[in-house]
């Protein structure tokens, strides 16, 4: 059956260095979100933060309780100090050593950064769970109310921090009643799945024809591992031609994956394979025999042999 596919416009996804940057705190009632709404989704106050500033907060109160300790260790000193010159000396020495505390304090704050976000998520693992179960309850909620594009953006903001085969599953589902265009954000290797499965395959050959550039080294490995199993499907042939002609993009994946080539060199469009053509007559196959070049040669006398856009570029 043919699922009708809807044009629909889905919100740029922002990317991060680590995935727990997405997350937010409240600070009233500790439960967790990682879908950016501004008022928590569990007491419903104004009070969700990113974790990343809760454990910054922790910190920076540590550094003014540390502070605040010497300060008042040096307001005693001073106040019992019988002569000036032992106010002068304690009064030296305590600038000294809160120069030396502020100082270990600046270098330490990264790493103590870091240390509070582990205690956090330690601390907090079951509201953590909890908070990322109801985030995608509301997702399915959203699906409910018949808003596919929007929950698609949640599945994949929750898929940030979630990594199952259910999530990607539901992502790859909704996406398959897009109609996908170039210019959307769209993602691949995030969805890539351990076992077979022919949703993903469709999804993979809809990106190899609109956005090879998301086509790389994980995805060609998980083709040809379920390669048997995809060409049982109706149209396996021409995702696996699709993929393949991804492949000519760069030398580096010619040269990684001669095989995927040579099974597939004849179905690829004449730009894909004008490509790979040059790529076995200039990058040191003109003169050596290859299972690839022998193939690619077969093609170009049954083909392209008098077609002028087959010669070879000097250089």
């Amino acid at each position: 059956m043919t699922i009708k596919k809807t044009p629909v416009t889905l919100r740029p996804y922002k990317r991060v260095q680590e995935s727990y940057q997405k997350l937010k705190i409240c600070r009233k009632c500790r439960s967790f979100t990682v879908l950016g709404e501004r008022a928590c989704p569990s007491c419903g106050k104004q009070t969700l933060v990113p974790v990343e500033k809760y454990a910054a907060t922790k910190v920076t109160r540590s550094h003014w309780r540390s502070r605040a300790l010497l300060l008042l260790l040096l307001g005693a000193g001073l106040a019992f100090a019988d002569v000036l010159w032992e106010s002068i000396l304690l009064l030296v020495v305590g600038i000294a050593l809160l120069y030396l505390l502020l100082t270990m304090q600046k270098r330490a704050t990264p790493a103590l950064h870091r240390i509070q976000l582990e205690k956090c998520f330690i601390r907090h693992q079951s509201g953590l769970a909890a908070g990322l179960n109801r985030d995608h309850q509301s997702a399915v909620e959203v699906f409910q109310q018949g808003d596919k594009p929007r929950t698609y953006e949640m599945l994949r903001e929750i898929g940030s921090l979630v990594q199952n085969d259910r999530l990607r599953m539901e992502q790859i589902m909704l996406l398959q009643t897009f109609r996908l265009r170039k210019d959307m954000d769209l993602m691949l290797e995030p969805l890539l799945m351990e076992s077979f499965n022919a949703e993903l395959v469709a999804y993979i050959g809809e990106i190899a024809r609109i956005r090879r550039d998301l086509i790389r080294e994980n995805t060609f490995r998980y083709m040809l591992q379920h390669e048997s199993q995809i060409m049982k499907l109706p149209n396996g042939n021409a995702i696996m031609a699709l993929v393949a002609g991804a492949a000519v993009r760069k030398q580096r994946y010619m040269k990684l994956y001669p095989y995927l080539l040579l099974r597939y060199a004849r179905l690829l469009p004449k730009e894909r394979f004008l490509r790979l053509y040059r790529y076995v007559q200039v990058q040191g196959h003109a003169t050596s025999s290859t299972p690839l070049r022998d193939e690619v040669m077969r093609i170009y006398e049954e083909k392209y042999k008098w077609d002028p856009d087959f010669e070879v570029q000097p250089g």
